[in-house]
């Protein structure tokens, strides 16, 4: 039986790497040891004794940040308490002692009053000081909303964090007016309403040709107000229209238009007329016998 000869494998062959590869490695290696080693030297330099890592590190600025914000609330509590605690004349001393002025005082105990409590301040202890001095002049309402909802108006709470200063207090001031607009016209139709219930009581009270004199008068009211748009607004706009399409030369186009908005009114008057059964008195003649036969049926 013959013997087969054995021969040793042969060796796997290794990756060529470039000089230039391999310098690039180089180079790149050398750089992450640099940053380590600075890294390691500013911890000892800060005393800092915790992980480097850059995910950890991130998740530890966002926690100093929620106690920075934390520590608003809480040094403007003391402030509040410390004033109350004062004697006549001690408080300004002391805010001498703490190296606070009285302005940054004041600020601190406006927002903490205005914004520390539990559902609030959760979710706005992260915005700094500076944006919370520009939110103060919204008011309960607007910022029960943006605590609790995330959102009073335009104004998102997500938002307010990547603004400016100077954009949110912008922000808040356009908030401000739009509720103050909201609060006109809704006192406005309170007004309103509150002004028919009692003119609805009145007329309750009111007998035979004493409420239908007031009927027929609340009706002519009504009339004139309608009279006074048509025969000034939309006359006006009607001109408008008319005077630019001749200085356009579109002219025939711009009557089309007005022709439609004239023709929808008229529309309007003949489903009335049609609805109360009600003759057409539209011109003179009409109008005078009607008040004839008015006066008839009154004798």
């Amino acid at each position: 039986m013959s013997k087969t000869s054995l021969k040793p494998a042969a060796p796997a062959r290794q990756p060529v790497i470039l000089p230039a590869a391999a310098a690039a490695i180089d180079s790149e290696q050398r750089a992450l040891v640099a940053a380590d080693q600075a890294v390691s030297a500013l911890a000892r330099q800060l005393n800092y004794q915790g992980s480097t890592d850059p995910d950890v590190l991130e998740n530890s600025a966002r926690d100093a940040i929620r106690r920075i914000g934390a520590g608003i609330f809480e040094l403007g509590g003391y402030l509040l308490l410390l004033k109350e605690a004062c004697a006549h004349g001690k408080f300004l001393p002391a805010l001498e002692r703490l190296g606070l002025g009285v302005d940054a005082a004041q600020r601190y105990m406006a927002v903490t009053r205005r914004f520390a409590n539990t559902a609030t301040s959760r979710h706005l202890d992260a915005i700094g000081m500076s944006k919370l001095v520009e939110l103060l002049p919204l008011d309960d309402d607007q910022t029960l909303e943006l605590a609790e909802l995330g959102q009073t108006g335009e104004l998102a709470l997500d938002d307010v964090a990547r603004m400016s200063v100077k954009e949110l207090r912008a922000a808040v001031r356009e908030v401000r007016a739009e509720r103050e607009a909201d609060q006109r016209l809704l006192e406005g139709k309170n007004k309103r309403i509150d002004q028919l219930e009692r003119e609805k009581g009145r007329i309750a009270l009111l007998e035979g040709d004493e409420l239908l004199a007031q009927m027929q008068r609340e009706a002519a009211a009504i009339l004139a107000d309608a009279l006074g748009c048509v025969r000034g607004n939309l006359r006006a706009a009607l001109q408008t229209l008319r005077d630019d399409g001749i200085k356009s030369g579109k002219l025939r186009a711009h009557e089309v238009f007005m022709a439609g908005l004239v023709g929808q009114l008229a529309a309007e008057l003949a489903t009335l007329r049609e609805e109360f059964n009600l003759p057409d008195v539209s011109n003179a003649a009409d109008q005078q016998l009607m008040a004839e036969v008015a006066q008839w049926g009154g004798q």
